[in-house]
This record gives C-alpha cells, sequence and structure tokens, in this order.
C-alpha cells in the first residue's frame, strides 16, 4: 500500500460530510428514525405556551395549525421564533455527520424556550416531558409468556431428572417416538419430486433442497429441528402424550374426530377418545338417531335379571362399562358396577401422565345415563336424549380432571328440541350440556334463507345454536369446525380394491352393493408459526417441514378399539390439517393469494412423497386453519387468521396457586401476579404485557366483513389448494375456523355476506363486540389509559429457568389442554 493510499484512507476516516436536509432524520428511543420536522418543534412550543396562558383546560386546537394551536398571532409568531432558534442549534448536530436523538431536541427546546426568558413555558415544557415520559410503554423483548405456556401446558414430567423438560428437549422426545415408529424404514431414500408433483415446477426446487436424496431418519431431523425452533409445531396431542402414551394408544395423537349416531357402539367409542384426549364432532341428525335400536321395555325395576360388570382401570374399561350399561337398556337387564379396580382419586398414570381421577365421576355419570335411558323404555332415542347422553358422557371426562371435552353437535334444523337445548335456565336444568357446541346442518344449495336466519338471529343473542352449511347429510366437522369429515362408507364398496382393504383390516361383515358402514374419522394438525416469517421462501420451507411431520403422524391409525371400518375410513383419506397462526402478524405475505397457493401445493408434493416413502395413501385433504388458541400463546403470534387485540395489550393466563410451575413463576414475577376474581380460593392470574408487531392488523383496524373477506381468500387459495383433484366426498373441504367479532351496527351485513358466499362458509363463530374493560382480568385488554401504561410498564419480566424447578412427583395436568375445543378457543 503506497503513502497517498494511505494518507487518502486516513483522511477520508477522519472526514465528517454534513448530512444533507432532505435525509436528516430524529433517531428515537427504540432505535428506529423519523423524519426531522420543524413543524413538530413549533407545535410543542405552542402547547407550552397555551397551557400558561390558559390553564390546565382542554384545548380544541391542539391539532389545528391553521388556529395556531389556540394562540393569538403575536404568541404564535414568538413560538415560531423560539422553533427556528431551535432548528438553528439541531443544524450543528447535523453538520457533525450524526443525526439527533428525540432526548437531545427536547432538551435543545427547554434550553431555546428558557433563553427567551420564558420560565413558566420552560417549566410546562418539562412538566409535559415528565408526563409524556411516565405515558411512554416500555419495551420488553421477553414476556415469558411461551416458555410459562410450554412448560405448564405441555411439558412431560421426567423423573430421571426430578423436573419437567425444556420445550426442545418435548420436541427431541415427539422425534424419537417417530425414530421409533419408522425404524423400519428410516434408511429409506426420499426421491425427488416428479413432473406431475402438485408443486408448481419453480417451487420443486424447495423439495429437492429439502427432502430429495436424503433418508427418511433426515427427513425427521430436519422437520423437529424446525419445531424446536418453533418455526412449526406437529399435533399439539403429540407434544402432550408423544412417547409410550401414544405408541400404545394411536388416538392420543390425532386433534379431532366426528361420527353420526347410528350404532349402539358409536357411545362407548366416544368415550374412549374423550378419554384419550380427541375432540369430538357428532351427530344427532334426525336420520341418523333413527337408526339406532329401539330399547326394550324395562318393566318393573326388581324384576329384571342382574348381570355384574367389574370395571378395569384403564380407558377401554370406562368405555366398556357405559356400552354395558347400554347393553342392559337394549336387552333388558339390570347393571351392577364393581369399581373396586379404580385407582383413588390422585394416584398418578404412569403412562399418560398426571393423576387419576378416581371413580365417582364416572359412577355418576353411569347412573345419569340410567336415567335418560330408563325415561325411553319401550321406544327410540329421541335426539335430544341421545345428546344428553354423550353430555353426561363427556361431563365425566370433565369432572374427572382428565381433560376438558371438547365436543361439537350437529343437528337437523326441523329439530326444536335441540333447537332449544341452550334457551332458558338451562344451565341450572341441564349442566351437562355445556359441554359442547351445537349447530344445526343447512344444506349449502338451500336457496329459502329462512332458516339460516333464524339461526343468525340466535347466535347473535344466546350464542348458540349454530349453523353448519354442508353439501351432504352424512358430512361432519371437529369441535372446531376445520376439518371437514365424511365417516360413512357406501359408494366405496363398489370397488373390489376398496373391498380388499376393508377385509385385509378385519372387517367381516357384508360388503353387498348399498351397504352402508360408519365410523370414526380422524384428523391430525400441524402448525406453521406465520409470526416467525422473513420472506416467501421462510413460508414456503415452512409449508414442507409442517407437511412432512403431518404425514408421519397420518400413519398413526392402530386404534382396535374403534374396529376396522374406522381404521379404513382414516387410511382411506389419510388426512392432514397444516394451518398457520398469525395470519396478521405478517399479512403482506400470508394473505398474498399467489403465496398461500405455492404454499398449498407444496404441502401436497411434500405429502405425496412421504406418504409413498412410509407405505401410506396420500391424503384427501392437506390445509385448513385452526383456531390456535394456546398455540398461539406459544409462538408468540395472534391466534389464527385473528388479529391481535391491540397495539399493546395484557394477556391474562389463570393458573392455580398450588402449581409448582406457577408457584416458580411467581417466585420471581411476583409483580405479574394476583389473585383470581373468579376463583379467588384457589386460582392467581399473570398478567403478560404482550406488543403486537409494527406491521400487524390489530382488532379495531379491521371491521367484521373486511375480517369474513380474509377469511373468504384464504379458504379460496390456502384450503381448496390443498385437496388433492378426487375426492371420494365431493363439495367436502377443509375450512377456516374463525371467530367473527362484531360490532351493533354490522350485524345485517354480516348476515347477508355469510349467505351470499356460503359456499366458502362451513360455519362461523359470532361473537358480540364488547369492551374489553367491562369485565375485570379480561383474558385480553388493551393498554389505553395513563393506569394501563403505568401497569405495563411494571410488568418488566424477570427470566424464569424452569429446569431449575426439582419436583419430586408428577404434578402434570397435560390432559386438561383442549387443542380442539370449539368456540371456546378464541375466549380462553
Amino acid at each position: 500500500m503506497t503513502a497517498a493510499t494511505l494518507l487518502a484512507r486516513f483522511s477520508a476516516r477522519h472526514h465528517v460530510s454534513a448530512i444533507a436536509p432532505a435525509d436528516r432524520r430524529v433517531v428515537k428511543r427504540d432505535g428506529t428514525t423519523s423524519p426531522w420536522d420543524l413543524a413538530k418543534v413549533t407545535r410543542a412550543v405552542a402547547l407550552a405556551f397555551f397551557e400558561v396562558k390558559n390553564g390546565a383546560v382542554e384545548n380544541p386546537a391542539r391539532n389545528d395549525v391553521d388556529a395556531r394551536y389556540g394562540l393569538d398571532a403575536d404568541t404564535f409568531a414568538r413560538c415560531s421564533a423560539i422553533a427556528a432558534r431551535v432548528g438553528r442549534m439541531i443544524e450543528l448536530v447535523y453538520r457533525q455527520g450524526r443525526h439527533p436523538s428525540i432526548e437531545e431536541v427536547q432538551d435543545t427546546v427547554e434550553k431555546a424556550i428558557a433563553a427567551d426568558g420564558e420560565w413558566e413555558v420552560a417549566r410546562s415544557y418539562i412538566i409535559y416531558r415528565a408526563k409524556k415520559s411516565a405515558n411512554r410503554l416500555n419495551h420488553y423483548t421477553e414476556n415469558g409468556l411461551s416458555d410459562y405456556i410450554a412448560t405448564a401446558k405441555y411439558a412431560r414430567y421426567r423423573r430421571d431428572l426430578g423436573r419437567r423438560e425444556s420445550f426442545p428437549e418435548a420436541a427431541r422426545r415427539v422425534m424419537a417416538m417417530h425414530l421409533e415408529h419408522f425404524k423400519d424404514r428410516l434408511t429409506q431414500r426420499i426421491p425427488a419430486p416428479t413432473e406431475d408433483s402438485p408443486a408448481a415446477p419453480g417451487d420443486r426446487r424447495f423439495l429437492a433442497e429439502w427432502l430429495a436424496g436424503g433418508t427418511l431418519q433426515d427427513a425427521i431431523h430436519r422437520a423437529f429441528g424446525a419445531v424446536a425452533m418453533k418455526r412449526v409445531l406437529p399435533s399439539m396431542r403429540s407434544l402432550q402424550f408423544g412417547g409410550d402414551a401414544i405408541l400404545k394408544n394411536h388416538a392420543r395423537l390425532f386433534n379431532c374426530s366426528f361420527s353420526p349416531i347410528d350404532r349402539v357402539e358409536f357411545f362407548r367409542e366416544y368415550f374412549f377418545l374423550l378419554l384419550a384426549g380427541t375432540g369430538c364432532g357428532f351427530s344427532v341428525q334426525k336420520h341418523h338417531v333413527d337408526m339406532l335400536p329401539a330399547l326394550s321395555v324395562r318393566g318393573e325395576e326388581m324384576e329384571l335379571p342382574v348381570e355384574h360388570f367389574t370395571i378395569e382401570d384403564t380407558i377401554e374399561g370406562w368405555s366398556d362399562a357405559l356400552h354395558f350399561l347400554l347393553r342392559s337398556h337394549f336387552e333388558r337387564f339390570k347393571a351392577e358396577f364393581n369399581f373396586s379396580k379404580i385407582r383413588p382419586r390422585g394416584a398418578a398414570l404412569v403412562t399418560a401422565g398426571g393423576k387419576a381421577p378416581g371413580h365417582l365421576p364416572l359412577k355418576a355419570a353411569l347412573i345419569d345415563v340410567d336415567a335418560v335411558l330408563t325415561a325411553a323404555s319401550g321406544r327410540k332415542l329421541r335426539p335430544i336424549e341421545v345428546y344428553d347422553i354423550c353430555m353426561f358422557t363427556a361431563r365425566a371426562v370433565l369432572s374427572g380432571g382428565i381433560r376438558r371435552s371438547a365436543t361439537i353437535c350437529l343437528f337437523s334444523p326441523d329439530d326444536e328440541e335441540m333447537m332449544s337445548a341452550k334457551t332458558g335456565n338451562w344451565f341450572e336444568k341441564h349442566p351437562q350440556r355445556s359441554a359442547s357446541n351445537n349447530s344445526a346442518v343447512l344444506p349449502r344449495l338451500a336457496q329459502d334463507d329462512t332458516l339460516f336466519r333464524r339461526l343468525f338471529v340466535a347466535q347473535k343473542e344466546f350464542g348458540e345454536p349454530g349453523f353448519y352449511f354442508a353439501d351432504h347429510p352424512d358430512y361432519g366437522c371437529n369441535p372446531c369446525c376445520e376439518i371437514g369429515l365424511h365417516p360413512v362408507i357406501k359408494g366405496e364398496l363398489d370397488d373390489e380394491v376398496e373391498v380388499a382393504a376393508l377385509r385385509a383390516l378385519g372387517y367381516t361383515g357384508s360388503v353387498e352393493p348399498g351397504t352402508r358402514l360408519s365410523g370414526w374419522q380422524m384428523c391430525n394438525l400441524s402448525t406453521i408459526n406465520g409470526a416467525a416469517l422473513q420472506t416467501v421462501d421462510d413460508f414456503l420451507v415452512a409449508c414442507i417441514q409442517a407437511a412432512v411431520i403431518g404425514t408421519l403422524q397420518a400413519s398413526y391409525t392402530h386404534i382396535p378399539y374403534l374396529g376396522p371400518v374406522s381404521r379404513y375410513l382414516n387410511e382411506r383419506d389419510a388426512l392432514l390439517g397444516v394451518s398457520i397462526c398469525g395470519f396478521m402478524d405478517n399479512p403482506e405475505i400470508l394473505f398474498n393469494p399467489e403465496v398461500l397457493e405455492r404454499g398449498a401445493r407444496l404441502c401436497r408434493a411434500a405429502n405425496q412423497i412421504v406418504a409413498k416413502v412410509i407405505g401410506i395413501r396420500p391424503a384427501a385433504r392437506v390445509t385448513c386453519v385452526k383456531p390456535e388458541g394456546t398455540a398461539s400463546l406459544l409462538l408468540g403470534a395472534a391466534s389464527g387468521i385473528h388479529p391481535h387485540h391491540a397495539r399493546h395489550y395484557f394477556r391474562r393466563v389463570q393458573a392455580n396457586r398450588k402449581d409448582p410451575i406457577y408457584r416458580h413463576f411467581r417466585d420471581l414475577n411476583p409483580h405479574m401476579t394476583e389473585s383470581s376474581v373468579y376463583r379467588p380460593e384457589t386460582d392467581d392470574v399473570i398478567t403478560f404485557a404482550v406488543e403486537a408487531p409494527a406491521h400487524a392488523i390489530l382488532r379495531d383496524e379491521i371491521g367484521a366483513v373486511d375480517f369474513l373477506h380474509f377469511v373468504q381468500l384464504v379458504q379460496q387459495h390456502w384450503v381448496l389448494n390443498g385437496e388433492a383433484p378426487l375426492s371420494r366426498s365431493p363439495g367436502l373441504h377443509h375450512n377456516v375456523s374463525n371467530t367473527c367479532t362484531v360490532k351493533n351496527d354490522e350485524w345485517s351485513a354480516v348476515a347477508d355476506f355469510i349467505w351470499k358466499h356460503r359456499e366458502h362458509f362451513t360455519g362461523v363463530s359470532l361473537l358480540g363486540h364488547d369492551g374489553d374493560k367491562r369485565y375485570p382480568q379480561a383474558p385480553r385488554e388493551a393498554v389505553t389509559t395513563e393506569d394501563d401504561v403505568a401497569k405495563w410498564n411494571r410488568l418488566r419480566y424477570t427470566p424464569v429457568n424452569y429446569t431449575e424447578l426439582i419436583e419430586h412427583t408428577d404434578e402434570t395436568k397435560l390432559k386438561e389442554i383442549v387443542a380442539c375445543a370449539g368456540g371456546a378457543c378464541e375466549l380462553t
């Protein structure tokens, strides 16, 4: 290097160029910048003058420069002169080649006012700055919500470590389960996408880079690396039960299921699935319930023969007990139960984790169901009676502390008993009915909107019943309504290949043409974290990762208790539910129709490739949008397709005071906790500070009809593009689960929009817009007042290392967490 070059570099290093006027910025407290604007300085000085002259009165012209911010012409001229002096002083900073901070500008304003001899005005400006500082919201890089939810709701107890696992450990546990499940296929190579791949030709490079050429083991490791980073999530059931609990009972993996009540075996299967933690949809439509046989004439209780049943302490044992009770009413005998094998309440559950509920919830349910059956002696059950049997059964699951039962009941729109099931003082007379959401099934192609309008008004006034648009009377959905399910076989039995597949699974019944068989169809879910996306490529890769995980999950179909028909249904359509959480965190990417279509087609392509490697059929339907209630807390995103509550808001989570995880959190963050106003004897509330991304869409920025436009867009471009072109279920689609918040003046327009566009809607949960300060400790509350700001600024989170908490016994309550809870997802 020559001396001349060295000198030139040295000179350049020490030469400072003034910043051109067009490029001048002011550095804000959060590090971002805004353009230098002398008019803002003039306004700040003018407002200080106004307050000194007029006292603490409202200034109607505080934002009106044409009215000189409420000042006379002479005073405003002085303000302009002071602002000009500030401008000249700040000019010196720009000549130094740097941008001033907001504090420097404000300090300069104070000096300029004082230099003009206006000491009272300077004092007023200082007080104004102090108030603004007090009302300025702290920015938190971490609020603790995600880690708390991961540990309290999903982490398994590690007996070997004497503590609960961390989230990365949980991801590795689920990965290890899949590696065990596919141990005979791990070395198989994944082929490159073929010319008939659903993926757009330009997007097949993502499949080639991410999947092709590697082994199945490589793909599993890469997918769960993304889970550990919270870029995608597997089935939330797998996070809770992944390992021996799922390997022994595949039903524990599934979020969603649906079946018509058209056979006696339904009831035991339904109880089994609820106890396994699966959300259940069911139909009590008249044409389904009418397929049940009539009950025997009961006669005098004392004259009945008695048969005894010892209940095994398993979910199969509990389910068999319910079936035995039903048999007693069809076959006319008295059922007597022996509960002695059931572990006492609080005993440890080794395989699934948590505590045993004891025998009393089951006993209460059997007594209540027996009363319903006895009242129907000698005739067929009515839909409302079948419904109540399901509700008493679900209540046993709820009362046992096993899990909040998630159910949806579909009924015929002309069934007045079901229509009024939750009217009047139903909560006192029929409290068991709180375990379901209820919706009437409406033919999608119907031209008369009378029934729809009636249901819409009922949902507006009472919250239920809802409406469910269907193209076929055997179609149904899961409790959150995002999964389209068809658990009936009929036309398939005309195909010899399908008959052979059914026989291979152990079915020995009739397969004559026209035979109708029914069972349970189920679906597993996976999630893309929309809030974590930086680019379109990020999204497309996440689509592949989530689809790979969903395809692995779809192979867990060995559930002997449900029988061969249900297994056939689940293997026939091999459904996936690849969802997106945080649409409104990233609207530029996730509401782009072309991007959504590319992503959906990649999901289908990845599913086809991996399905072939693991030996299952490609999925009939792949993409959906689920509510993402608890998952959104884990991912730090807005839930599903819903907007953030506000730019800054409080998110509250209820916690039992005896919960070790909560106590550990409270020890380090007592300022974030308070007693629950709803359960003050047992529970506390944690308040987390949530700040939505700068580009996120907020609740008050979007009207109800605009929100439904977004739902329609995602249904058309994400959900429908995730379907196989040929389906055994024409018109049946997955859906965008949504809760539409409606203001008082929007109801009529919302009803008209849904009816007009019903081809793109299946169910819409409607919720009246209500102020979040109307109720104490609302789940979400916007930061709007000075008191709110002061509270926000006290919520600085002290990081908690949960691996330091040593527990000598398993205190987890994983089975209480709902991954498919219907409309409740958006409200809890």
